[in-house]
């Protein structure tokens, strides 16, 4: 009677799994099947998932290719992601180092108020952004994402170092280093860097990500064509013709998903170990 209270529950499971799957897929594959349909067919109603291969074309891509910028709006995006890693890596293994190790009075208080600071959608303080981004000439420049970007995700990415760190940097480490009369430098480039590559690692992917997704801000800041990112480069599409070109909104999506899905499958076993590492402790 045990065992078969288990088996239901086991495929009570698989079946919740399984129906999420479909959930989560099917508007990919969607969009994967619209991407390779002609541009005007998209508009058919019911819509196709599973179209005929006569009614699969290129001419979506072709499109992207020949009319748009688009090498210029990835570059864009990859230069954006990639500096946001960087600043947003150096500043959270700092912040995650200090708060973990060393002495700060009131340092509980102002971890707290970091913390705080994740609580508050990016996007609700979009007008003091704004202004401040004026004010440092940052408007319309690609650094008005890059260090609004960074900022946006250095909380979180402190917050997952400074877990890291106490549950798996032994302090028998840092205090070897101490004795042989090196300083907290020391001990953060020589101990804390390569004990926390797996959590930053992941880390790194997650901020690498987020500026293929982030809209909002891209559009308020960013308006020459030069420093557009694939977020904002795809809301061309909308209304562009007196409606929404689907197709090549599917198309450039489609295109802006290969990066992020190499960087993924690529760094995949990093990612994982990094957020597994410390979740249970001895």
């Amino acid at each position: 009677m045990h065992h078969k209270k288990i088996d239901i529950m086991k495929m009570a499971s698989y079946i919740i799994l399984a129906l999420g799957l479909v959930f989560v897929l099917l508007p990919m594959v969607y969009m994967l099947v619209s991407a390779f349909k002609d541009n005007e067919l998209t508009f058919t109603y019911p819509p196709e998932l599973f179209p005929s291969i006569d009614e699969l074309t290129l001419n979506n891509f072709r499109y992207i290719f020949d009319n748009t910028k688009f090498w210029t709006y990835l570059g864009n995006t990859i230069l954006v992601a990639s500096m946001t890693v960087l600043i947003s890596i150096v500043i959270s293994t700092t912040l995650g180092y200090v708060f973990a190790r060393l002495y700060i009075p009131g340092k509980k208080y102002i971890f707290g108020f970091l913390l705080s600071i994740m609580m508050i959608p990016g996007l609700a303080l979009i007008v003091p952004q704004f202004e401040l981004a004026v004010r440092f000439n940052l408007y319309n420049s690609i650094w008005g994402v890059i260090l609004f970007y960074a900022a946006w995700v250095t909380p979180f990415s402190t917050f997952l170092i400074k877990g890291y760190i106490e549950d798996n940097v032994p302090r028998e480490l840092e205090d070897s280093i101490k004795v042989d009369g090196g300083s907290v430098f020391v001990i953060y480039r020589h101990i804390i860097l390569p004990l926390t590559s797996p959590v930053v690692a992941s880390i790194s992917i997650l901020n690498f990500l987020f500026p293929f997704e982030e809209l909002g801000w891209a559009t308020a800041i960013l308006k020459s064509d030069k420093y557009r990112t694939l977020p904002v480069a795809i809301t061309m599409f909308f209304q562009s013709h007196a409606r929404t070109d689907w197709g090549y909104v599917f198309a450039m999506t489609t295109l802006a998903m290969i990066p992020v899905l190499l960087i993924y499958v690529l760094l995949q076993r990093y990612f994982v170990s990094g957020l597994s590492s410390g979740a249970i402790k001895e």
